[in-house]
């Protein structure tokens, strides 16, 4: 599933023709080596229990098409923001997703107790917030150059564990921890440094003589 970030890169350029520079793939490829250093142990673990190898690869194939579906509504979102609002864009993406989610009932259906219905209705909560954070991001900024940020959520992920559930975090995914952090920081590193040469260069061009 953390595929989905290196081929967003890939369809930015493709689809969305942006200039991905050198360091945009250089980061998102560190940041998803680091989400596969902090999975590491659960992968292990995963390869033990697998009966059949056949049920395996259609584990993954699923995993990837899942990642090719979010890159591409991660894409068709970056459109929308050239032409439509953000409260738009994220009301009818959460509409279309409800009515899919409910299609499934057909496989069964299990009423939640109190509890559970509660806390559903703060992932939805949550889930709605972070969905107009990214989608408001993508007015500011490239997709290529956002996509590497994808890989944080498995730091908060840690940080959840650590201070919730009382998971002590394993060498492993500190240093997992520690390089996706770093890809980002990178990114923002470069571009900031980007803007700045940017903004002489327009600075540089304004003072220039209207005959020069």
């Amino acid at each position: 599933g953390y595929a989905a970030p290196l081929i967003v890169v890939a369809l930015a350029a493709l689809v969305l023709k942006e200039a991905v520079r050198a360091y945009r793939w250089t980061a998102v490829g560190i940041g998803f080596a680091g989400v596969l250093i902090m999975l590491s142990p659960h992968l292990a673990a995963e390869a033990s229990r697998r009966t059949t190898e056949a049920a395996a690869l259609t584990g993954a194939l699923f995993a990837l098409l899942g990642a090719f579906c979010s890159a591409g509504a991660t894409i068709q979102v970056r459109r929308l923001t050239l032409t439509e609002r953000t409260g738009a864009i994220v009301f009818y993406f959460s509409l279309l997703t409800t009515a899919l989610g409910l299609s499934t009932i057909v496989l069964g259906w299990t009423l939640p107790s109190p509890p559970d219905f509660a806390l559903l209705v703060l992932i939805g909560v949550l889930g709605g917030i972070g969905q107009i954070l990214l989608t408001q991001s993508y007015r500011y900024a490239d997709a290529s150059i956002i996509a590497p940020f994808e890989y944080t959520t498995m730091i908060w992920a840690l940080l959840f564990g650590w201070f919730v559930f009382g998971e002590m975090p394993t060498a492993a995914v500190l240093a997992g921890a520690a390089i996706v952090a770093g890809a980002g920081l990178f990114v923002l590193w470069r571009e900031r440094r980007l803007g700045l040469v940017r903004r002489k260069e327009v600075e540089t061009a304004s003072q220039r003589p209207a005959g020069g």
